[in-house]
């Protein structure tokens, strides 16, 4: 298993009732490789906190082109456990400080490529909640690495 120091950025694309929100996060982090799995542990500032939210990407290749299976945990003033399979739905329950929230999340695809320790991971789903459409996202993330390998 290769480990690296890396330089992380998440841009999220959010549109919602024909409203479109950008929100990006830079951080560092840790990305672990062994073979076709991949997990990239990082933190974020929760918004309108000063709490951190430990995050922790897993990411599985499926085998065919670029497609993966990702899981994506928030741990901390904002919970979240969501799993990102293609053409599926999974539920998710949100916690934030104000209360919390069960979501549906489709999938429409979820793609991740790794090159010389560099990761890029892209998402497209559907939030939906008791089966009412929220919000169409799209999520892009990178993961820069900032050293060499470390076993």
């Amino acid at each position: 298993m290769d480990k690296y120091l890396v330089q992380v950025r998440v841009l999220g694309i959010m549109t919602q009732q024909g409203e479109r929100e950008e929100v990006e996060t830079l951080a560092d982090g840790l990305l672990r490789i062994d073979g076709d799995h991949f997990e990239l542990a990082y933190h974020e500032i929760a918004e309108n906190e000063n709490e951190e939210v430990k995050v922790k990407i897993l990411l599985t290749k499926t085998g065919i082109g670029d497609e993966a299976e990702c899981r994506i945990m928030k741990e901390g003033p904002v919970r979240s456990d969501m799993l990102f399979l293609k053409d599926s739905q999974t539920e998710c329950l949100y916690v934030t400080p104000f209360g919390e929230m069960l979501l549906e999340v489709y999938t429409y695809s979820a793609e991740a490529v790794e090159e010389a320790g560099n990761l890029s991971v892209k998402l497209n789903y559907r939030l939906l909640s008791q089966g009412m459409p929220l919000s169409e996202a799209e999520v892009f993330i990178s993961a820069k690495r900032k050293s060499c390998p470390q076993r």
